[in-house]
């Protein structure tokens, strides 16, 4: 009589092989599953990135930077042309000051004149009254110049002040290179956006791939709970040949249904080493080829994550320089404005008020009229009178010398509130908020920049995460580790009795072969019951098939 297997023994050294296996394979899948779920995270992540840096965004920041370069390019010509027409104002006031000299002159000149009329007049009353006349329209026009060339003076200088603010401060180079700064900084974002959404659709394609194959190898996964139900299998044919055992009548009838049993039983779990040997080195083969895709999703997020900075940092740059050249044009439009201010109020002052210029005309007319009266009546007196009518024709003469300078100086004047009134009404007209819009435009690329930063931030830690988590398992958890020499000792406990062909004494088992065939639940473990132990009359219940899970999972 050959010596019965401890079959009790077998069956706990089964359990064991089942739980480790059971715990390898549930550790397994959870570490798949949140690899799984970070993936699901990373592929929103791109998405984001996608969206942050919109054509939406890049087309309003284009058309605010692009109004900014228009406000600047129209106000650079605004300011040119408002130089020219202040440089105009200014050469009209230069003009005047030589033209109210000119008056001074001839004014003291008729004071002069009037002195001599009382010498050359001595005696004679009316000639001495044309004298006191001429001393009291002169007295009163020098003092009336003296305050218009003073007013004149202070104008010019103000005016000069405004002219030399606009000049020299290479505003137009400076405007060139804002042109060129946010020109360029545009088209890094442009480029960037461009960039990013390569990178994105390369990280997203490679994102899917480890997303399907980590779910492949899910799938896959299942060996472990069919290796479970296998050694559950085995489990329920020991029970069941034990219980056989107890109910037999003969030694010759229990030592049949041993070697019987016995031999399935190895068979089964022999079947069962090869296939779950087969299929461990498919999941670990998909997990290792999972390790080098989940480096590759690092390594793309590592590229998409470059140049951000430098980017805004050379449109932050660009902004300063708009700014700063803003501010230098807001400057010099203050001083022409004061200027443009200053110019409409005095020429309108002087040309309105007679007491000033506007009164040497009746100065001139007056004294002119004096002149001419002295003249006819030096005539009348003869030889006595000579010397009168001399004066008093350079006292004519002098007084229209006199208007013409007036003359002059009020076109002039006239003129200089013209020009102003026309810058004035220039600068009334709307114009584009430079500062507004190119904040604008930067407050558009920021909110962009940092939702997409955002973004990759969180697709750097799921990359991160990804790699971590996949690498964690093809390292840690080793599938095969262990479990594959467990069972081999199970296998060898039951002996060397694993023949696959058909068992002898057919009668001995055929209620232990019943009663295990209805255990099966797979189609493998009833071909080689049926190929040891004989078809049996149990039916065979539906069985999924574990043929077509592994298909597509390697890499």
């Amino acid at each position: 009589m050959s010596r019965r297997p401890d079959l009790r023994a077998i069956s706990d050294q089964f359990e064991a092989a089942r739980s480790r296996i059971e715990d390898r394979f549930v550790e397994g899948g959870k570490a798949l599953m949140a690899a799984h779920d970070i993936v699901a995270r990373l592929l929103a992540a791109i998405d984001g990135i996608t969206g942050a840096l919109d054509d939406h965004a890049c087309d309003e920041a284009a058309a605010r930077l692009t109004a900014t370069l228009q406000g600047l390019t129209d106000l650079m010509e605004s300011q040119a042309a408002a130089g020219q027409r202040l440089a105009s104002i200014l050469a009209d006031g230069e003009a005047i000051t030589p033209r109210t000299r000119d008056m001074q002159r001839s004014l003291r000149y008729l004071t002069t004149c009037a002195m001599e009329t009382r010498i050359a007049g001595a005696g004679v009353a009316e000639f001495a009254q044309f004298a006191d006349d001429v001393d009291k329209y002169v007295g009163s026009a020098i003092g009336q110049i003296d305050v218009f060339a003073a007013k004149v003076g202070e104008l010019s200088a103000q005016l000069a002040a405004a002219c030399a603010g606009g000049k020299g401060t290479g505003l137009e180079a400076q405007v060139s290179a804002v042109s060129s700064t946010l020109t360029d900084a545009l088209d890094a974002v442009v480029s960037r956006r461009a960039s990013l959404r390569r990178l994105a659709a390369g990280t997203a394609d490679v994102a899917r791939s480890v997303q399907d194959k980590v779910g492949k190898v899910l799938s896959a996964l299942q060996i472990g709970d069919v290796a479970r139900q296998r050694i559950e299998h085995v489990q329920a044919g020991i029970a069941i040949l034990l219980d056989e055992l107890a109910r037999c009548d003969s030694e010759r009838r229990a030592e049949a249904l041993t070697r019987a049993a016995v031999r399935l039983l190895a068979a089964q779990t022999s079947a069962l080493i090869k296939d779950f040997t087969e299929q461990t080195h498919v999941v670990v083969a998909s997990i290792e080829g999972l390790a080098g895709e989940a480096e590759r999703v690092l390594a793309l997020n590592g590229k998409a994550g470059r140049g951000g900075g430098e980017t805004m940092q050379a449109i932050e740059e660009g902004v300063s320089l708009a700014r700063s050249v803003v501010g230098d044009i807001e400057r010099s439009g203050a001083l022409a404005a004061a200027a443009y201010a200053a110019t409409s109020q005095v020429a309108s002052e002087l040309l309105s008020n007679m007491g000033n210029i506007g009164n040497i005309r009746s100065v001139r007319d007056d004294i002119r009229c004096l002149a001419i009266n002295a003249y006819l009546r030096s005539n009348r007196l003869g030889a006595k009178g000579r010397a009168v009518g001399v004066v008093a024709a350079e006292m004519n003469t002098y007084a229209a010398r006199l208007g013409v300078a007036a003359e002059d100086i009020l076109q002039r004047l006239s003129a200089m509130r013209e020009t102003a009134a026309g810058i004035d009404a220039e600068d009334g007209e709307r114009r584009v908020d430079i500062v507004g819009e190119i904040d604008g435009a930067v407050a558009t690329l920021r909110e962009a920049s940092q939702r997409t930063n955002h973004h990759l931030g969180e697709a750097a830690e799921s990359g991160n995460a990804i790699a971590e988590r996949i690498g964690h398992i093809a390292r840690d958890i080793d599938f095969a580790k262990d479990l594959g020499e467990h069972l081999e000792t199970c296998r060898r406990l039951f002996g060397s009795d694993d023949h696959p062909g058909p068992a002898e004494d057919a009668g001995a088992h055929a209620g232990f072969a019943e009663r295990l065939l209805a255990v099966y639940t797979m189609a493998a473990e009833r071909d080689i019951h049926r190929a040891i132990l004989g078809a049996g009359n149990a039916p065979a219940p539906a069985a999924p098939a574990n043929d077509d899970l592994f298909d597509d999972v390697l890499f």
